[in-house]
């Protein structure tokens, strides 16, 4: 079982709530939230690593990436304004490992229900 913290900052806006959703729904593989939750064509730019295109691509990279346990999910800060979105905190692993992550998102469109078309990450292990 994960962890899950969410700074009280992180507030109550409908697309601040979405994002922490979505973050939960990614440590935890919930594939069906993610998937009703993205366009078909998204994009996730892993900084400084790849990038990748499409639903058929990213889900299984997801996946990929979130099989190490997380044990803890910190989200310390979630900003949202229009067609645009930011969350940044820290995931905790089963082997000892932190990671400092900030995602960017992208909104298909500025309504409070708008699925992600883009994400960009920016992670960072600790030592």
């Amino acid at each position: 079982m994960v962890n899950i913290i969410v700074h009280e900052d992180c507030g109550n806006a409908p697309k601040k709530l979405f994002l922490k959703d979505f973050l939960v729904a990614a440590v935890r593989n919930d594939s069906d939230f993610i998937t009703r939750n993205t366009t078909d064509d998204i994009c996730w730019n892993l900084v400084g690593s790849r990038n990748i295109s499409g639903k058929q691509e990213v889900l299984p990279e997801l996946q990929r990436l979130r099989s190490a346990e997380v044990t803890e999910l910190i989200i310390t800060t979630i900003v949202t304004h229009g067609y645009h979105g930011a969350a940044n905190g820290f995931l905790k692993f089963k082997d000892g490992k932190t990671i400092a992550f900030c995602d960017v998102y992208q909104f298909r469109a500025s309504t409070n229900n708008a699925p992600i078309k883009a994400i960009t990450t920016y992670a960072i292990e600790l030592p």
